[in-house]
């Protein structure tokens, strides 16, 4: 699995300078080396060999849910669905895996916002030159979002890099 830090320093737990500097600038989060190291230990069982070819993104912690972003080359949602029940089991929490091989931004945005419908992602361009998306949901999907709306709004924001806002209709 490629990760961004040294696969040693992740399974040991104690960090070379390299990937210290990048735990101190922000671009590694404690959250990240815990899932890479749950990921690692995965990749040796038979289930989930297909972590050999995948890469992993990111993660982000959202109140009880963990959504974590992989590269997973030709994957059925099947195996990413037990790989999930499994990083349950060792992480505490919920866990969404999102494929962003190959994804566009609504199929991002239905695969964090599961079982909510997903009605339409619109590109809304502002008169400042920026864009920012626009999800539509049904009223009576509300209930269904993995957690509030203004947090699941800036959990969509992060993973997407623009403003993405959750209008409900």
């Amino acid at each position: 699995m490629r990760i961004p830090l040294d696969q040693l320093c992740v399974k040991s737990g104690v960090l070379c300078p390299r990937c210290e500097s990048l735990v101190r600038s922000g671009a590694v989060t404690e959250l990240d080396i815990e899932v890479m190291r749950a990921l690692l230990r995965a990749e040796s069982a038979p289930d989930f060999r297909f972590l050999r070819e995948s890469g992993y993104v990111r993660s982000v912690k959202l109140s009880s849910i963990v959504v974590v972003q992989l590269d997973v080359p030709g994957v059925d949602s099947r195996s990413l669905l037990k790989l999930a029940k499994h990083l349950e089991g060792e992480l505490g929490s919920r866990v969404r895996i999102i494929n962003s091989k190959h994804a566009s931004t609504k199929d991002l945005v239905r695969s964090i916002i599961q079982p909510a419908r997903v009605l339409g992602v619109n590109t809304l361009w502002l008169p400042d030159g920026t864009m920012e998306y626009v999800v539509r949901i049904p009223k009576s999907d509300l209930r269904y979002l993995p957690a509030p709306q203004e947090e699941v709004e800036s959990l969509l924001s992060m993973m997407v890099g623009t403003n993405v806002r959750i209008r409900v209709i």
